[in-house]
């Protein structure tokens, strides 16, 4: 057999083994993401890796878990930094409208974010769609 033909015959083999690991962790994915549509709860919760960053100067003064009929959500309260409106702080933390957060590899569900001022202060919403 000829370096060459044993060359081909390695890359073949090399292909099949990657095409089969990243099919296998595509469907692991998947089940895991169809695993938590179906055995989730109410009180489920994002991780607070998904939670937005707070700009250096404001400042979380309280965090929760809020629930109702439709689920349960976190809540994170932060104040401004001096000087700051809590309208311009929601703009900061890219908060002025309600957004949707797409699946991660680690978190395989869509993640809702939400803010209002209150008070002078940010309430900020982090819950699953």
């Amino acid at each position: 057999m000829s370096s060459r033909t044993a060359l081909r015959r390695r890359t073949k083999h090399a292909l099949v083994a990657v095409s089969v690991t990243l099919s296998l962790l595509s469907c692991l994915w998947v089940l895991s993401f169809v695993w938590l549509q179906m055995f989730k709860t109410e009180g489920e919760l994002p991780p607070t890796s998904r939670m937005p960053q707070v700009p250096a100067g404001a400042k979380v003064t309280d965090e929760g878990m809020e629930c109702a009929s439709g689920g349960c959500w976190r809540t994170i309260t932060v104040v401004p930094a001096a000087g700051q409106s809590s309208a311009d702080l929601a703009r900061e933390m890219g908060l002025s409208k309600e957004l949707i957060l797409p699946p991660t590899l680690f978190d395989p569900a869509s993640v809702y974010v939400g803010a209002h001022p209150e008070d002078g202060e940010l309430i900020v919403h982090i819950g699953y769609r």
